[in-house]
């Protein structure tokens, strides 16, 4: 499947700055008032963390055991709602700082690739590339940089930066670190991610951009312009919407999407049991979609519930350990209330941990079920003696969505 790239693009306006005509060089042109609405600055060579660094950090510092949901470690990070106060650099504060009304660690880094202005190459065509993904973007006569996100971590990126006539303004590369692809799109589709990435316990890798999960995609969420740019720049060709009769789309958020949405009114192991052929329906139409190479974004309402118990299901059928699919249910943590709690809900503190809720329902239902000891033999003998999927789309999932690690 051809890779797509996500780059949300901001066009900055016209500024001045120190005419350059170098292709590679004349770094020191780079900074000052024309680059005011840039956003960090990555350089040529350079290695960036995509990854928010809060998530980023939690992902990296802790490992859960399986078959033990017994304690949480996510309190402890920056982010979230923990009744916990900080500073405005994210470090606990209990006197002085703050309590944390809007976190943005669901959020992806954000990063500017700037060049000299030049006026004479009149209209711009930023070209960006890695492996056989190639992304093409036309800029107005003067811009100097160009704004991106939504990047995929442990990548190799190469751009270029020509004008009219072909004469080449800018050249460069850059590579991405990080754990977890996460996404954005305008104006406030939050809590999304992609499901790739995650190692599974025979040493094979998740496939990036293939299935994602979020906060509901709907036209609140996503604008009609900006937000459907992102989306399809993303690669995104499908749409599972998990939402009960209240408030399920009756129709995709952008024509150009595929779309499915069974009626799930609860998540969790009601879900699973209850609601199997629903569950059936829902696994049956993202491996569809994957084989006509439609990328799936999947969500309930906050991106939590029906949402953590799909996840759990498609990872744990591809052998993500559970210790890390439990680290994974947990990252809902890091975005903003209406989404890690609910508005309608009395706590103040994030309660969707591993140790309870959702995640300690349906765990050990697959641990349950499995007959060799392994967490996916569970989820597969749920798969096919519970919601009746057939092999053939439980081995075509996996075929899709493994590769071996680099």
């Amino acid at each position: 499947m051809k890779k797509v790239f996500a780059l949300l693009l901001i066009i900055p306006a016209i500024l001045c700055c120190k005419k350059n005509n170098s292709t590679n060089g004349g770094d020191e042109n780079l900074e000052g008032e024309a680059y005011a609405a840039a956003a960090t600055w990555v350089k040529d060579g350079s290695s960036v963390l995509v990854t928010n660094p809060n998530v980023e950090k939690f992902l990296t510092e802790v490992t859960y055991p399986d078959k033990n949901w017994s304690e949480t470690r996510i309190y402890d990070y920056y982010g979230g709602f923990n009744g916990k106060k900080y500073d405005k650099d994210g470090n606990e504060d209990p006197i002085y700082g703050e309590v944390v009304k809007s976190p943005k660690s669901d959020k992806p880094e954000e990063f500017s690739i700037r060049w000299a202005k030049n006026m004479d190459a009149g209209e711009l065509t930023f070209h960006m590339e890695e492996g056989d993904w190639k992304f093409d973007k036309t800029l107005i006569k003067g811009t100097c940089y160009i704004n991106i996100t939504n990047l995929v971590p442990n990548t190799h990126y190469t751009y270029t930066v020509t004008g009219e006539d072909g004469k080449l303004v800018r050249r460069g590369d850059f590579y991405t670190t990080g754990h977890l692809h996460q996404v954005f799109f305008q104006k406030g589709c939050r809590n999304g991610r992609d499901l790739g990435g995650w190692e599974t316990v025979d040493g094979k890798m998740v496939k990036y951009r293939m299935v994602y999960r979020g906060g509901r995609m709907q036209a609140e969420t996503v604008s009609a312009k900006t937000g459907k740019a992102e989306i399809l720049a993303e690669g995104i060709r499908a749409q599972l919407d998990l939402r009960g009769t209240s408030d399920v789309l009756s129709a995709p958020v952008f024509e150009e999407l595929a779309f499915c949405a069974p009626v799930i009114e609860s998540g969790g192991k009601t879900m699973l049991v209850d609601n199997a052929p629903k569950t059936k329906q829902c696994f049956e139409f993202i491996v569809n979609c994957l084989r006509e190479n439609k990328p799936v974004y999947f969500h309930c309402s906050l991106g939590r519930d029906r949402t953590g118990t799909l996840a759990a299901l498609l990872l744990g059928v591809l052998g993500v350990r559970e210790g890390d699919i439990s680290k994974e249910y947990e990252l809902t943590y890091f975005a903003p209330r209406g989404y890690s709690i609910a508005l309608s809900e009395d706590y103040t503190t994030f309660q969707n941990n591993r140790t309870k809720w959702i995640y300690s329902d349906v765990a050990p239902y697959f641990w349950g079920l499995s007959t060799d000891g392994t967490f996916a033999k569970g989820v597969e003998n749920y798969l096919l003696n519970v919601a009746k999927v057939s092999q053939k789309d439980i081995d075509d999932f996996r075929s899709m969505m493994l590769i071996d690690k680099k």
